[in-house]
């Protein structure tokens, strides 16, 4: 195998390890002729730090995608809300392309099927 590709299957073997390093511990100590050491066993004497495995020159990770339960809950939660509200609601009720206001009735039950969405949807809080 060259030597090129021989570094190229090196690091591809080791790039997942680095991208999905864990936060620990490492200790540094000073050696009696001065030099330091780095260990992730404490020395009892050493200097701690918390270490992530990641460059602090690139930006933080981006949030992990919300499921589809979370998306559902946070729409549930801004229905039960939105029909709480005192604001007039409008909706094209029949498809005409006409917005007609929203009956008490209808808002009554459009905000109980709201809430029991987030029942459905979202954890159980406390």
């Amino acid at each position: 195998m060259s030597r090129p590709s021989l570094l190229i299957a090196l690091s591809l073997a080791l790039a997942p390890g680095l991208l999905f390093a864990q936060e620990t511990t490492v200790y540094k100590t000073t050696n009696a002729d001065g030099t330091n050491s780095y260990s992730q066993i404490d020395p009892n004497k050493g200097e701690q730090r918390k270490v992530d495995g990641r460059d602090p020159a690139l930006p933080a990770a981006p949030p992990k995608p919300k499921t589809e339960n979370e998306i559902a809950c946070e729409r549930a939660k801004l229905s039960v809300e939105m029909y709480a509200s005192d604001k007039v609601l409008r909706r094209d009720k029949n498809g005409d392309g006409e917005l007609e206001v929203i009956t008490p009735d209808e808002r009554a039950a459009e905000t109980e099927l709201a809430k029991r969405q987030v029942t459905a949807f979202c954890p159980p809080e406390g």
